[in-house]
């Protein structure tokens, strides 16, 4: 069945109602279109994709099963459009995605949609998209395989006195050699009492011996993301980083090995935090365990406390518990898994375990 019968279905669209569609990932993933200026409007006979000139010849190409309008800019808004098509086709009830308009575009939506009533849908296509099929987990896959790769040709170039900055645009600029689309997001690699930033910057800080270095980084292949950390020690590691990166490695391992469909995303926190309460520095433990991952960085679930969403077979996740002690450094450990009808999959391959390099 295609994503727009499912939704359809699922939203139960009968022939005087639509449905507006805003997020740029939902109509990706409803549509091919990766460009950055569109809407969606589906009604029961009709697929409509609004666009400008700047992407309209892309949208054509792109989005097959959709009807592709080029609005002009300068002489109808695209709200005008809307209600234009909305009146053309009967429809006296207009759905739209409450959770990606702002309150002035829905002010504007509804004074134009005067004779249309408007009612709010939150997360229908997120939640499609929570279970990613054997295409998408193939192209995170494929994401992670370029991450792994590109760690490994930076790590050629970790030397004393390189900056954070030197290394992370190393890391960047082979993943874009390996064919990466773009950045999964800012790269981020960090060196000593600095690596206790979980998000932290690269800056001009030099390398020394004895150094925890954090890296986390990914990259994208159409248009889906991989998000994977590592933390190594340049030179000797002391008893206390092998202490710390050894506890951490156990409790993503504790999470690792309970992932099951059927699991809430908060027993597998739970395993992960077990493991990190019981020992000296449980303080310093980071909030959350990990998230979805696909077209977004950043989706559905976001294991942690109160998290009751059920793991299922296509769910794809990262698990990255850390601990983060400040004046010292932190240590996060992070892989994508995929769930699938054999099991979990680890996406990325770069080995976890603490290295001295």
């Amino acid at each position: 069945m295609s994503r727009i019968n499912q939704l359809t279905n699922k939203l139960n669209l009968e022939a005087n109602q639509a449905f507006l569609i805003f997020n740029q990932y939902n109509i990706t993933y409803l549509s091919s279109f990766n460009g950055h200026a569109a809407t969606i409007l589906i009604t029961k006979n009709h697929n409509y994709l609004m666009t400008d000139y700047r992407y309209f010849e892309q949208a054509k190409e792109q989005a097959v099963n959709f009807k592709v309008i080029c609005r002009d800019r300068t002489k109808q808004s695209l709200n005008h459009l809307i209600n234009e098509i909305l009146l053309k086709e009967s429809v006296e009830i207009a759905y739209f995605e409450s959770d990606h308009i702002n309150v002035s575009n829905y002010k504007n939506l509804f004074e134009e949609l005067n004779t249309i009533k408007l009612i709010a849908k939150s997360r229908l296509v997120e939640e499609l998209r929570y279970l990613k099929d054997t295409q998408e987990i193939e192209s995170i896959q494929k994401a992670a395989k370029i991450a792994d790769l590109a760690l490994e040709k930076m790590l050629e170039h970790v030397k004393e006195n390189v900056t954070e900055r030197e290394l992370a645009n190393e890391l960047d600029y082979q993943m874009a050699k390996l064919g990466s689309e773009e950045l999964s997001f800012a790269t981020i690699l960090v060196f000593a009492e600095r690596s206790a930033l979980p998000h932290g910057i690269p800056g001009h800080k030099k390398l020394k011996k004895g150094d925890l270095i954090l890296i986390d980084f990914g990259a994208v292949i159409n248009g889906y993301h991989s998000d994977m950390t590592r933390t190594y020690v340049f030179g000797k590691a002391n008893s206390q980083q092998k202490e710390i990166h050894q506890l951490v490695f156990n409790a993503q391992k504790a999470a690792i090995n309970t992932i099951q469909e059927g699991v809430t995303g908060e027993y597998l926190y739970q395993q992960s935090e077990r493991i990190l309460q019981a020992s000296p520095y449980a303080k310093y433990m980071g909030e959350g365990l990990g998230h979805g991952v696909g077209l977004e960085l950043h989706e559905q679930p976001f294991m942690g406390r109160g998290c009751q969403l059920h793991i299922q077979q296509g769910c794809v996740i990262t698990i990255e518990p850390g601990i983060y002690i400040p004046d010292w450094g932190g240590v996060r450990i992070e892989d994508d898994i995929a769930v699938t009808k054999d099991g979990i999959m680890i996406l990325n391959s770069a080995p976890n375990q603490l290295l001295e390099l």
